[in-house]
């Protein structure tokens, strides 16, 4: 019942069911990238944007599949086992974001009818500083960017394969170290897939992905939770392991620390501050990509409506009970990221361990093949089709996309072994990008946003990064011999701290630069950028005040309360679901009823916007 992978090696611990499970998926997903091949082979577009005649539902669940990675369970479980459930904030205010997203920019991303994200730069911005722009997020974004994605989603992959089929940091497969095997076995079986499929293979095996991996991650918090007796057998068996605090761990708003550079200032960092400077505020990168393959902006709207829901409601609290409950039965690890696959091998029977395992490959190959696709698209229709071959036919473009999708997953594949820790990896790729957040949102709304406004965002994100790692290293507390940054406190020179200062620089920067460099902007190329995606507004009154339908056009008070709506629903199941949990009563009750107030609020706005879209289509057929 326990058959070796090869002669020799450890066991694997997988039953003949496993077995089958897996196979199944694999071959699930072999053969949607070749029913998906001929269509995606029709054209660039076909490839990219998949025809874009997607429905909501399958778009936002395409969404929550693609940032559903092999590295979030681990990254998850580790929080909660380093600074409990509060560090979680780090990704729970994707939840603000979303909700402004959903009712202020996910139309004007379907209305814009692009291929990819930084296609809208040269859109956006008239003029060569444009087209320059473009280029720079082609290779920054496309490139460097999305290398530390693939790597630290590649690294957590092998991190569970290790795990589960017990090999060490010293084991052989294949002739050659273990990390290097698994991940090279990865690697093939995802480029095959990604480069084939185009982005239509890409949703179908994501709306499947989504029901594997959510039906696995709930029947394994569901047992863990049971194991452990619940919140109260937890705190009991923590109680046996003097390094763990309970209270510590399960606080979900962490207001009682006031130490300056502690729990309480760091969140209030990520929630007044990091969230609206991140670089998917306005909705873009690969969650743009999923936007513009959407019916219509009513389609779109929904879209990323229900993929904030599930993305910030659904899925978190199976991680977190298995992290809590891996920390109660396992006791202290040297690695707190490896509690989850620790606890799969505990707990799943034959059939639910090859589920998880199944779940697992289809998450990493759901991220993976997302981060591919998006980045090689970026790679050849902002970059190579644009400023080294305009003129080739559709069909070498494709080609060429192919190729990027090859050459980017071999990159990451190198890249990744010089990741460990997933959690920095994570805070690495904000930081390296904060401030970039709020001229992306002015941009829709503001004409006078240049493209050297956007850059200087970018030029400021990465110094900032670069002069705050530097900082700290020097600081006393943490070996430096630098007196003078005795007096600041060691926290403010990390993570959130400096992201939030960083973003706070970048502001005024920004829009200095582009109160500076706007005068001289083509303001016939702005105001065809205004008819193709009507974001309307004050902020453009000087431009398009007298285009017809301009005073129709803008946020309203709607779409205000549409996203207060949302934050209440948003957080107030995810904290209501935590308290329910953790019999913390009052986040149940307080979670429960915000939830009762915001979801109808939401949904009562989301229909509103529906029915000015089907009027205006009506008008303008």
């Amino acid at each position: 019942l326990q058959p070796r992978l090869l002669p020799g090696y450890p066991p694997s611990m997988l039953h003949p069911i496993d077995i089958a499970v897996i196979l199944g998926w694999l071959a699930f997903t072999l053969a949607a990238g070749a029913w998906f091949s001929r269509k995606a082979s029709e054209s660039t577009e076909s490839y990219l944007v998949g025809g874009r005649n997607l429905p909501w539902w399958v778009v936002g669940t395409s969404m929550v599949a693609t940032t559903f990675a092999a590295d979030t369970p681990l990254a998850v479980s580790g929080f909660v086992a380093g600074k409990g459930i509060a560090e979680n904030w780090l990704w729970w205010t994707d939840g603000l974001a979303g909700a402004v997203a959903v009712f202020l920019f996910a139309p004007l991303w379907r209305r814009s009818a692009v291929l990819t994200d930084a296609e809208l730069v040269e859109m956006r911005y008239p003029g060569r500083a444009g087209a320059w722009l473009r280029g720079i997020k082609a290779a920054w974004f496309g490139v460097f960017f999305n290398l530390l994605v693939i790597a630290w989603v590649m690294r957590s992959a092998a991190k569970i394969t290790k795990v589960v089929f017990g090999f060490s940091d010293t084991d052989l497969l294949l002739g050659l170290p273990a990390d290097v095997t698994i991940i090279c076995s990865l690697l093939v079986l995802t480029v095959t897939y990604t480069a084939s499929a185009g982005l239509l293979g890409v949703v179908a095996t994501d709306l499947a992905q989504f029901l594997v991996a959510i039906t696995a991650s709930i029947a394994l918090g569901w047992l863990a939770w049971d194991e452990v007796g619940g919140a109260t057998g937890a705190e009991l068996a923590f109680a046996d392991h003097p390094g763990f605090d309970w209270g510590k761990t399960t606080m979900m708003l962490p207001l009682g620390d006031s130490s300056p550079d502690g729990a309480t200032a760091g969140f209030l960092a990520l929630v007044g501050l990091v969230w609206w400077s991140k670089k998917n505020t306005d909705g873009g990168g690969y969650l743009a990509q999923r936007l513009l393959a959407a019916k219509d902006e009513t389609h779109a709207l929904g879209a990323y409506l229900w993929f904030v829901v599930a993305h910030i409601c659904l899925r978190p609290w199976p991680w977190i009970l298995v992290g809590i409950a891996g920390m109660a039965i396992l006791g202290p690890q040297d690695d707190p990221e490896t509690y989850y696959p620790q606890m799969m091998q505990r707990l799943l029977a034959p059939g639910w361990f090859g589920l998880m395992l199944a779940s697992f490959l289809a998450a990493f190959m759901s991220t993976i093949d997302t981060q591919l696709h998006w980045g090689a698209g970026l790679v050849v229709n902002d970059g190579y089709k644009r400023f080294i071959a305009p003129d080739a036919e559709d069909a070498h473009h494709l080609m060429a996309t192919r190729v990027a999708v090859v050459g980017l997953a071999v990159a990451g594949a190198i890249v990744s072994f010089a990741i460990d820790d997933i959690g920095w990896a994570w805070k690495a790729a904000i930081s390296v990008t904060v401030g970039v957040g709020t001229v992306y949102m002015a941009r829709w709304y503001w004409w006078r946003v240049t493209a050297w406004a956007e850059l200087s965002t970018m030029v400021v994100a990465l110094l900032g990064t670069l002069v705050f790692t530097g900082l700290s290293g020097a600081h006393p507390s943490n070996g430096g011999d630098s007196a003078w940054l005795a007096s600041v406190p060691a926290g403010w020179l990390t993570f959130p701290f400096s992201a939030a200062i960083t973003g706070l620089v970048s502001l005024p920067v920004w829009i200095g630069v582009a109160l500076a460099t706007s005068s001289g902007m083509d303001r016939e190329k702005l105001r065809d950028f205004y008819r193709q995606v009507r974001p309307g507004g004050p902020g453009w009154a000087e431009i398009a005040g007298d285009l017809p339908g301009f005073d129709r056009d803008g946020p309203t008070r709607h779409d205000f309360l549409g996203i207060l709506g949302a934050v209440l629903g948003i957080y107030g199941v995810l904290l209501g679901m935590g308290g329910l949990l953790l019999a913390q009563t009052p986040y149940a009750v307080g979670g429960f009823i915000a939830s009762a107030v915001g979801i109808p609020l939401a949904l009562l706005q989301v229909r509103r916007r529906a029915s000015l879209a089907t009027e205006r289509a009506s008008e303008n057929p």
